[in-house]
C-alpha cells in the first residue's frame, strides 16, 4: 500500500490503518533497530524497541506530514535504537585487566574485519540507494528481505516481469557503479 491509502484507510478506520501501517513498516523498523542493538541486544529488546517507535508514531501520526511517514519511522527508529544500545550497555559491569577472568571473556571476533565488512555494507547501501526509486526498494527487498519478484511486485503495485526486468537493469547499473569505486567483487558483492 501506498502512505495515501494507508492515510485513507486510516481515516476510515483508525484501528485497521495502524495494523496495516505496522504489517508494511514493521521490518523495515526491525531492520533499522537491530543493525544499531544486536552487539548488545536480545531478539526481545529489539522487538520492544520496535514496539516503542510504532506506540510513538501512532501517537504523533496526525503531526507526520503526508509522505514522510517512512522517514519519519526511520528516524524514530534510530533514535530509539540508540537510546536503547545506551541503556543496554550502562548496565555492563567493569573488569579490571589485572582480573585473571579477562582471558575468559576474550572475544574470538576480528573487530578489524568486522568495521571493514560494515564500511563496505555501508558503501554498498550508498550505492544501492543511488539507482533512485524503485530500483533501490527492488534491490533492497530482493537481496535484503530475500522475497520474491512476485511479493516485491505486490508490494510495489507493479507486474512480477516489471520487476525482473527492472532488477536486471538495476543490478547491471549497480555493477558498473561499484567497479567504479573498486566495490565490485569485494566481500562477495556481484
Amino acid at each position: 500500500m501506498t502512505e495515501r491509502e494507508l492515510r485513507a484507510l486510516t481515516d476510515r478506520s483508525q484501528e485497521d490503518g495502524f495494523r496495516a501501517i505496522f504489517q508494511q513498516y514493521h521490518s523495515y523498523v526491525y531492520a533499522i533497530i537491530w543493525r544499531r542493538i544486536c552487539a548488545a541486544a536480545s531478539k526481545e529488546d529489539a522487538e520492544e524497541c520496535v514496539s516503542d517507535v510504532f506506540a510513538e508514531a501512532f501517537l504523533h501520526f496526525a503531526e507526520i506530514h503526508e509522505g514522510a511517514l517512512q522517514g519519519y519511522l526511520a528516524t524514530l527508529a534510530n533514535r530509539t535504537a540508540i537510546d536503547c544500545y545506551r541503556k543496554l550497555t550502562v548496565r555492563g559491569s567493569a573488569v579490571s585487566m589485572d582480573d585473571d577472568t579477562v582471558q575468559s571473556i576474550a572475544s574470538e571476533e576480528n573487530v578489524a574485519e568486522q568495521c571493514e565488512e560494515q564500511a563496505v555494507s555501508s558503501e554498498l547501501l550508498q550505492a544501492v540507494r543511488s539507482l533512485g526509486e524503485p530500483d533501490a526498494t527492488i534491490i533492497l527487498h530482493r537481496y535484503f528481505y530475500d522475497r520474491s519478484a512476485s511479493e516485491i511486485a505486490e508490494t510495489l503495485h507493479m507486474q512480477p516481469v516489471t520487476v525482473r526486468v527492472r532488477m536486471s537493469r538495476a543490478l547491471k547499473r549497480l555493477k558498473t557503479v561499484l567497479s567504479a569505486s573498486g566495490l565490485y567483487g569485494k566481500g562477495g558483492f556481484l
